[in-house]
């Protein structure tokens, strides 16, 4: 196996693992063990058709977030808490993004005696409105949601207060209470590093994302280069892109998000072009950003302390419903690693 291989198969792996994390932490959630008491690892392999190795290394990401504890000889425990407010959590996703942001939230209502219903709604409107009324009606004293569009509307007529992770600050003029990343601010950061390392023509290359591919577009300012994608990317994209970037004679492209910054490198690199040394590369989310070839340089956004700080805002609306209300965002931070190097000169 060459060296190239390993730490894409350890990538395999750990993506693996991270998604049974998720599963189980809806589990516990949604109370499917209410005994506090998980099924063997061997029983996890077999119901989830994966490896006991990808099981154990599953169960030590809930060991380190405190959720679960091993009993020796007994089996493996749900940590327990105690019985506080029920607050209801919903999320386009338990795999992408937000697993940090609901480990923020998590940790926090435990801290405080809460406890967590939290629902996956698969970036699907209908599915979010679904969520919200069954949170609602399951008893939930305050909701933290990622909503959008038309399962907003109505927010601000239910019975119980909402604060909103990563949705909000794209609105200017909303009046609902948020935690959550200003992008912008990321952005601008990433050409701030770009400049001081003497780029002068950086690009910038996008997917879709209605809530934070505008915000980091309004934080590139002057950025010369600019190729949006309106689709998925393909390995063709990438290629694509590549050569676009090539004929602006851009140094140094910054990416939306570390799928396609990982796409563009592997494109880079098989054509021949070094990074950092003929293009510096920056990834915007930093969720698998350490992991490529070349360890991207990322944009990282504060997800633990996004959900940390939207339960603080929950609770402080719920002991004094007539407060001020509040809207916090957080600044990312950038994580510099191998992709990005001062601008080569002719």
């Amino acid at each position: 196996m060459s060296a190239s291989e390993v730490p894409a198969a350890e990538a395999v792996r750990g993506q693996k693992a991270r998604h049974l994390a998720g599963e189980l932490r809806r589990g516990i959630a949604e109370l499917r063990w209410p005994g506090g008491k998980l099924p063997t690892e061997q029983q996890l392999a077999r119901e989830q058709g994966v490896s006991l190795n990808t099981v154990r290394r599953a169960v030590d990401l809930l060991v380190q977030d405190g959720l679960v504890y091993r009993r020796q000889g007994s089996g493996m425990y749900i940590a327990s808490s105690d019985t506080g407010p029920l607050i209801g959590v919903a999320v386009p996703s338990m795999t992408y993004y937000f697993p940090r942001i609901i480990v923020g939230i998590e940790r926090e209502l435990a801290r405080h005696g809460a406890q967590m219903l939290l629902r996956s709604t698969e970036w699907d409107s209908v599915e979010e409105r679904q969520a919200v009324d069954a949170l609602v009606s399951a008893g939930a004293a305050g909701l933290i949601l990622a909503a959008d569009g038309p399962s907003m509307a109505g927010l601000e007529d239910l019975d119980v207060p909402v604060v909103l992770v990563e949705r909000g600050l794209e609105d200017p003029t909303t009046l609902h209470e948020f935690a959550g990343s200003n992008h912008a601010a990321g952005a601008r950061a990433a050409v701030k590093h770009l400049r001081s390392l003497g780029h002068t023509r950086i690009g910038y290359l996008e997917r879709v994302s209605p809530h934070t591919a505008p915000q980091v577009r309004a934080g590139l300012g002057d950025t010369p280069v600019l190729v949006e994608s309106r689709e998925r990317w393909t390995t063709a994209d990438a290629e694509r892109f590549l050569a676009e970037l090539l004929r602006s004679k851009a140094t140094a492209v910054i990416c939306f998000a570390d799928r396609e910054a990982t796409l563009l490198l592997n494109a880079a690199i098989a054509n021949g072009i070094a990074v950092p040394d003929q293009l510096s590369v920056i990834s915007y989310d930093d969720e698998v950003a350490d992991l490529s070839d070349v360890p991207l340089t990322a944009v990282s956004p504060a997800k633990f302390e996004v959900g940390r700080i939207a339960v603080e805002t929950l609770r402080a609306r719920l002991a004094d419903p007539k407060s001020p209300r509040r809207q916090i965002s957080l600044i990312p931070d950038l994580v510099v690693r191998d992709s990005t190097g001062p601008v080569s000169r002719p």
